[in-house]
């Protein structure tokens, strides 16, 4: 998912080992400095899980929130230059209020602590109307088989 006009991400998003299509959460990473990254997932009332998750109640599931944090977390360890397979070791998530279909965005804020190839991560989520989620995570990246 490209940035939308006018809005570039600090990472070429297509070039790393993201999922693609629906799977993709992050649209844009907007702060890269040291051990924090901040990024952005696009929602807006169109989006497609809105028509599946919950119709007639619909709100955006926390599943996928740890989904875009872990994402995060993974375009980090590669604008480390951490190269291989990103996968989610562990993680804890404590919601404290759904996000809706009337928010626009969900932002990201993860501070990351690399020990070899796992990464650990603490994960702030908010929309512009409060924080929504803490996500504690461990990220390894396993290293691509040579060929």
């Amino acid at each position: 998912m490209a940035a939308p006009a006018g809005q570039s991400s600090l990472i070429d998003i297509d070039a790393t080992y993201l999922p693609v299509q629906q799977m993709r959460q992050i649209a844009r990473v907007t702060a890269l400095e040291g051990a924090t990254i901040a990024g952005e997932v696009d929602l807006g009332s169109e989006h497609w899980v809105y028509a599946q998750h919950f119709p007639g109640d619909p709100i955006f599931p926390g599943t996928l929130i740890i989904e875009a944090a872990g994402q995060l977390v993974a375009l980090w360890a590669w604008a480390d230059g951490q190269r291989g397979r990103p996968r989610l070791v562990k993680t804890s998530a404590e919601f404290r209020a759904p996000v809706e279909i009337e928010d626009p965005q969900i932002v990201l804020d993860a501070v990351v602590r690399r020990k070899r190839h796992l990464n650990f991560a603490d994960v702030t989520v908010r929309t512009q109307r409060q924080v929504v989620a803490s996500v504690s995570m461990v990220l390894a990246v396993v290293p691509a088989a040579e060929a």
